[in-house]
């Protein structure tokens, strides 16, 4: 059992100049807010065609809460885990200089997303919950899970196979969402993403499908054949990819 004491108290968030969206949602009392992410027409897609009615979700990395609130809507309990006020991004050690421009203002859109989370949260009369802390280390008191829910986030952490590894301590079912990269396919590749050259200080890796699910299957899940969808940044369409694991 989870220990309710962990989570955050909702912030009180009533405009929406305050709120940064990450993904385009459709908020009772304010209409369509547009966001980088439309992930509206592929969704049961993204989400694996997993069924979430009467299931406790695990979700990592929430931005602005839409995936959220569409598990809640199809029966989910969800938990979200999102990073502290003081670890603001899991940033490419780039050289400090190169740094110091991105520090500041990352630190003001996480706030932001946060507030977009947390005003969606109270428009959607969610249950949802949300634990502040550290996505490599979970504290017993998370409690266990049916679904644990990896949305497009292993490619900005540092240590991505150690998310997956606490998620399979703490769920029997995993999905893992990332962008599909047909050029690393055939092999179990991670590559490094960031170069002095293009300043990725936000993103680590790009993965091959067979990288995550010779891993799961390492951790002893059985993962279906990964699922290739269209999702659209900013009216430009991505490949992504999903892949789900049972144990």
């Amino acid at each position: 059992m989870s220990n309710d004491k962990i989570f955050a108290a909702p912030l009180n968030v009533e405009d929406v100049a305050d709120c940064y969206f990450y993904h385009t949602m459709e908020l009772p009392g304010y209409g369509v807010i547009n966001g980088d992410w439309d992930l509206r027409r592929g969704l049961d897609d993204y989400l694996g065609n997993v069924v979430f009615a009467g299931q406790r979700v695990l979700e990592i990395g929430p931005a602005s809460g839409f995936l959220t609130f569409e598990m809640e809507k199809r029966g989910a309990d969800v938990v979200s885990v999102e990073v502290t006020t003081d670890h603001s991004w899991d940033f490419v050690p780039y050289p400090a200089f190169r740094l110091e421009e991105v520090l500041g203002p990352r630190q003001i859109v996480m706030q932001q997303l946060k507030n977009a989370y947390w005003l969606s949260h109270a428009a959607h009369h969610s249950k949802a919950r949300v634990y502040y802390g550290d996505v490599y280390n979970f504290p017993a008191a998370l409690g266990e899970f049916d679904v644990a829910l990896m949305g497009s986030v292993l490619l900005h952490c540092r240590d991505p196979l150690r998310i997956v590894e606490q998620c399979g301590k703490k769920a029997r079912s995993l999905i893992i969402i990332d962008m599909f990269h047909p050029d690393l396919e055939g092999a179990s590749i991670c590559r490094l993403a960031p170069t002095p050259q293009n300043f990725l200080w936000h993103t680590w890796w790009h993965f091959s499908t067979q990288f995550f699910t010779q891993f799961l299957a390492v951790m002893g899940f059985t993962t279906s054949e990964a699922l290739s969808h269209q999702q659209y940044h900013r009216g430009k369409a991505y490949t992504l990819f999903t892949i789900v694991g049972q144990r």
